[in-house]
């Protein structure tokens, strides 16, 4: 046994000391072989460095040409830049690449070509610099147009393809040396390896005794992985976690996305390499964690934003040191709450200015009724007459502020039809430029097949030339006004964004201007009421809130977008309908003697007296009920009345619609009228329910014209029979009777005069169609509509009113025809025709018609 183990030693000894000689053998011979293999490694990474250090001072000449160049076209002394930092960047390569050849003659002579044809490029640079600070542009552009610059950086890139060549053969010269030494190498390692593997086979019982523990220990290693993985994953938020040494030890997807970081290609990144500015998206969320200091003594919890996004990031410290990092988007969050403030503020504020309104509104309306009491009581009074209609100017002055006030708030009254958006901004297009003027260029552009909208398409019109008023000012050196309507589909993810947004087809009214533009912070407040950024006296602050006012009322939805020096840009998206735009044709109506039994129901004691005793000084019979209540117990014990005058929002235990259709049940044939200042969600649809409205404050003359129009037009249409007999008969166009309207066609391409002129007609007791041009005036007469005359503006777009009335005359020869003109008498003479001087008035009018009867 002792042999036994002195063979074992001896044994073992020659091995080790066979071992230890190979291992010296080997020892001595990679280290031969390193030392050579370096040297040859430092000579590639030197010509791969000398390469570089070419092609940086080529790119540099390049960047003192762009930098010459750019001057030369600006004249900005910043341009010259890249110039300066160019030649600081020639001066440091050139040392280096001077030092990278010394050892070979062939590249020191080549570098010395390159320096001096540098030297002299920018030598030939600085001449053109000073030709243009001292002589000026004109005698450095010459100096330019020579060539000699262009032909120099010719040489400077011909020069330095040609080392970078010489280097690349070189380099592969060394390459092929640097793989032969590895090559032998590599067996001298073979050798070594061969020898050493016989002391391996005496490690091989150790490795396998420890090698079933260490498989246990990294199975329940793996399976903690895994867990802690799944975990991490489960988040939509980056995390990771950090240890003690910087290196980040566990991450989820969302990070690796967030760092740019492929783990299954590139190693883990450390903690430098997240703050390096290689990686901006990591450096700006994690620097004010000032991780850097570990253990880290910035905040736990910081809010950053970077790219136009809002996070709060929170570090977690972990015992062992490192730290558990969170980053979550809080983006949305804070949209959702600024949008959920500017939603309460609006609301708050409309809440107060519609209550406001509303309370002035019946101050007015009894101020305005009074005051046309005392108009009519003056007589001859001048000097009363002058303070009357003085105070009716402020009166509607007020009245102005107040709608304005109630379409902020969204409790105007609306009338919403089915509308064709681009036929009327068609009929907007002439008022719109004479109300820009000719310093504004308009700019109309229409989609291919507009959808209708459903829309008030008076406050559509107003809402439209306030935009357009407000681009002008924002013009004052003139400029362009553009106007287009379009489809638009506003999807669910638009909405998310946009809380007061319905998903669903829109059309898409865009009011631009090429203006100054506004910064985000005015932009902000431009929707508030009475913000303003005109001067003192130059506008009121309502005019913006009354559009969004109208189109929030409307179920639409409003966006500003501007910048400074790009204009703004106000979108409007008006609720889509499917039904089709009905046009107004005229209703024949009997005449209002004035004798007709009213009942007038208004909450307001002031209002209500000063209404009745206006009623009544016409000729009216009236009762007044003081709410719904009362007035449906009138109802019950006498319905016989001819008109229910009733005001909106009252108390009671009805409604005044539901007071209405009870009345119309008691008394068919009685006809309704509706009024109020506001009516938030309690107006009904006109076009569906028949009830005509006049808001608070009216005038008596306004109130006068609603009360004939509606009664006018409660008379039953005839039975189909007795309508074909009345319009197969000539009769029909001859003066009117004693019990029917005078019907008036009326042609006027101005909308305002049209507007104007039908309300002056409508309060001299006639039924009134007004159209824009000749030819939708021949058109309405082709239908066989009946009227009793036409009046025609002369200068009209495409068919003159000369024209219009001969035509007239020659199809229609028993209908009267008044021409008015401000350009004097027409040269056309012929029975039947009259003419008028603008500006005319309603005394004007009257003596029209009564010459038309005779």
């Amino acid at each position: 046994m002792p042999s036994v183990l002195r063979s074992a030693r001896s044994t073992g000894v020659i091995a080790g000391i066979t071992l230890a000689v190979l291992i010296a053998a080997g020892l001595m011979l990679a280290f031969s072989q390193s030392k050579s293999a370096a040297r040859q490694q430092r000579l590639v990474v030197a010509n791969y460095e000398t390469m570089a250090l070419m092609r940086e001072m080529v790119i540099a000449v390049q960047d003192a040409e762009i930098g010459l160049r750019g001057y030369l076209l600006t004249g900005d002394a910043t341009s010259l830049e890249p110039y300066e930092r160019a030649r600081l960047r020639i001066e440091s390569s050139m040392r280096q690449l001077e030092v990278a050849v010394a050892d070979d003659p062939d590249t020191t002579r080549q570098f010395e070509e390159f320096r001096n044809i540098t030297a002299q490029k920018f030598d030939q640079l600085n001449s053109t610099v000073g030709a243009y600070q001292t002589q000026g542009r004109e005698a450095a552009l010459s100096l330019d147009r020579t060539g000699a610059g262009r032909a120099m950086l010719g040489q400077v890139r011909l020069l330095g393809d040609s080392l970078v060549e010489g280097q690349r053969l070189l380099l592969a010269r060394r390459l092929t040396a640097l793989r032969s030494e590895q090559e032998q190498a590599e067996v001298a390692g073979l050798l070594v390896l061969g020898g050493a593997f016989l002391c391996l086979i005496a490690g091989i019982y150790i490795v396998l005794q420890g090698a079933g523990r260490l498989e246990r220990s990294q199975q329940a290693l793996a399976g903690r992985s895994r867990l802690l993985q799944a975990t991490l994953e489960s988040l939509r938020d980056p995390i990771f976690v950090i240890d003690g040494e910087r290196a980040v030890v566990a991450w989820n997807e969302a990070f690796a996305k967030l760092a740019q970081w492929e783990p299954g290609k590139q190693k883990p990144p450390t903690l430098d390499q997240l703050l390096s500015e290689r990686s901006p998206a990591t450096r700006a969320l994690l620097l004010p964690l000032e991780l850097d200091k570990m253990p880290s003594t910035g905040p736990a919890i910081v809010r950053v934003a970077h790219d136009g996004r809002d996070y709060e990031i929170y570090r977690g410290e972990m015992s062992g040191g490192g730290a558990v990092i969170r980053s979550v988007d809080i983006t949305e969050k804070l949209h959702d709450e600024a949008a959920l403030r500017q939603g309460q503020k609006m609301e708050a504020t409309g809440q107060l200015t519609g209550g406001m309104a509303h309370d002035f509104n019946n101050i007015l309306q009894v101020i305005r009724a009074n005051l046309d009491l005392l108009k009519e009581e003056a007589g001859d009074n001048a000097p009363m007459l002058s303070r009357v209609q003085s105070a009716t100017a402020a009166a509607d002055r007020g009245a102005r502020l107040t709608q304005q006030l109630l379409a902020f708030a969204r409790r105007q009254p609306l009338t919403p039809q089915p509308t064709n958006i681009a036929k009327l901004l068609g009929d907007l297009a002439d008022l719109m430029r004479h109300s820009l003027g000719e310093r504004i260029a308009i700019e109309f552009k229409m989609a291919d097949d507009p959808w209708n909208a459903r829309i008030d398409a008076g406050q559509l019109e107003n809402a439209i030339l306030n935009l357009a008023i407000n681009a002008r000012d924002a013009m004052p050196d003139g400029g362009t006004v553009r106007v287009q309507v379009s489809n638009a589909t506003l999807d669910r993810r638009y909405a998310a964004l946009h809380p007061d947004v319905t998903p669903g087809p829109y059309v898409l009214v865009d009011v631009s201007d090429t203006g100054t533009g506004m910064p985000p912070e005015v932009a902000a407040q431009a929707f508030d009421p009475f913000f303003t950024t005109k001067g003192d006296g130059k506008g009121t602050g309502l005019g913006l809130s009354m559009v969004y006012g109208f189109v929030r009322q409307s179920n639409g939805h409003i966006r500003i977008d501007s910048a400074i020096g790009q204009g703004t840009s106000i979108k409007l998206y008006l609720p889509r309908t499917e039904d089709p735009v009905v046009e107004d044709l005229p209703h024949p109506g009997s005449a209002v003697n004035g004798s007709e039994r009213i009942l007038v129901v208004e909450d307001s004691e002031d209002v209500r007296r000063a209404v009745v005793e206006m009623l009544k000084g016409w000729g009216y019979r009236v009762e007044a009920a003081e709410d719904p209540d009362i007035a449906a117990a009138i109802l019950e014990r006498d319905s016989a009345f001819d008109l229910l005058f009733t005001d909106i929002v009252m108390p009671g235990s009805i409604t005044a619609v539901e007071l209405a259709q009870r009345a119309q049940h008691l008394q068919p044939g009685i006809a309704v009228l509706l009024t109020s200042g506001f009516a938030r969600g309690l107006i009904p649809d006109h076009t569906r329910s028949g009830y005509p409205m006049i808001a608070k404050p009216y005038s008596s003359d306004a109130l006068s014209a609603k009360l004939r129009s509606v009664l006018a037009n409660r008379r039953p249409v005839p039975a189909p029979a007795e309508a074909l007999q009345a319009s197969s008969d000539e009769a029909a166009r001859q003066a009117p009777s004693e019990g029917r309207a005078r019907r008036v066609l009326l042609v006027e391409d101005e909308v305002l005069l049209r507007m104007s002129t039908t309300d002056m007609l409508e309060r001299l007791g006639c039924s009134v169609s007004a159209v824009g041009s000749g030819e939708a005036a021949l058109e309405l007469l082709g239908q066989g509509d009946a009227h009793d005359m036409l009046i025609t503006d002369v200068g009209l777009p495409g068919m003159s009113g000369e024209d219009l009335a001969l035509k007239v005359r020659d199809r229609f020869p028993s209908l009267p025809v008044v021409i008015a003109s401000g350009y004097g008498r027409p040269g056309i003479q012929a029975e039947g025709m009259q003419f008028i001087s603008k500006p005319y008035s309603s005394i004007d009018l009257q003596q029209a018609l009564d010459h038309s009867i005779r």
